[in-house]
Order: C-alpha cells, then sequence, then structure tokens
C-alpha cells in the first residue's frame, strides 16, 4: 500500500491494500491528515481493505475529526459495506461514489 499526500483538496490519496502486512503504514498514514474542514481520502486505486484496516480508518476520522469531515472518494465496494454493517450512521464518514 502506499499513500500519497494530496493538498487540493486536503487529504490523502490510497494505492494498493490494507491487510495485515500494512496495518501500520495505514495507520501511520491516517494519523499524518492535515488539518483542515473537509479531509479527502481517494481511494479509487485501494484494491482491498480488511475490516481491521476500516476499524483504524474509523478510529483515526474519529480522533481526527472533531467538528471536520471525512469525504471517502470512490471507496471499494468491501469498505462501503463494512462500513454499513458496523458503523452505519457514523456521523465523520461521507462516502462519495462518483
Amino acid at each position: 500500500m502506499h499513500t500519497f499526500s494530496t493538498s487540493r483538496p486536503p487529504g490523502l490519496r490510497c494505492v494498493g491494500q490494507v491487510d495485515l502486512a500494512t496495518h501500520d503504514a495505514w495507520e501511520t498514514a491516517l494519523a499524518e491528515l492535515p488539518v483542515a474542514p473537509d479531509i479527502h481520502l481517494e481511494l479509487s486505486e485501494l484494491t482491498f481493505i480488511d475490516t481491521h484496516g476500516t476499524l483504524i480508518l474509523v478510529e483515526a476520522t474519529n480522533q481526527a475529526a472533531k467538528g471536520r469531515r471525512v469525504v471517502l472518494h470512490n471507496p471499494p465496494v468491501t469498505l462501503v459495506r463494512i462500513l454499513e454493517l458496523f458503523w452505519p450512521s457514523l456521523p465523520t464518514i461521507e462516502v462519495d461514489r462518483a
């Protein structure tokens, strides 16, 4: 998995997969999210994310959000399903499937 900082919009572009081998790198990347009213994660190149990787995302966005919104652009279907199943009404994450 590789992540790249983005400035317009502020956030990250993620490439590859989040699994047991990449959890630490994923957690580190999310801990370094920029301070902005809205944070954007471009996930169209994320090929896989497991349940624990999704938990890391939820915990990071809950800590980083504090009145902010995290927008997931083009997330994999598995990520959307995990969020809907375990965190159906999470106010800090918005899914943009465009």
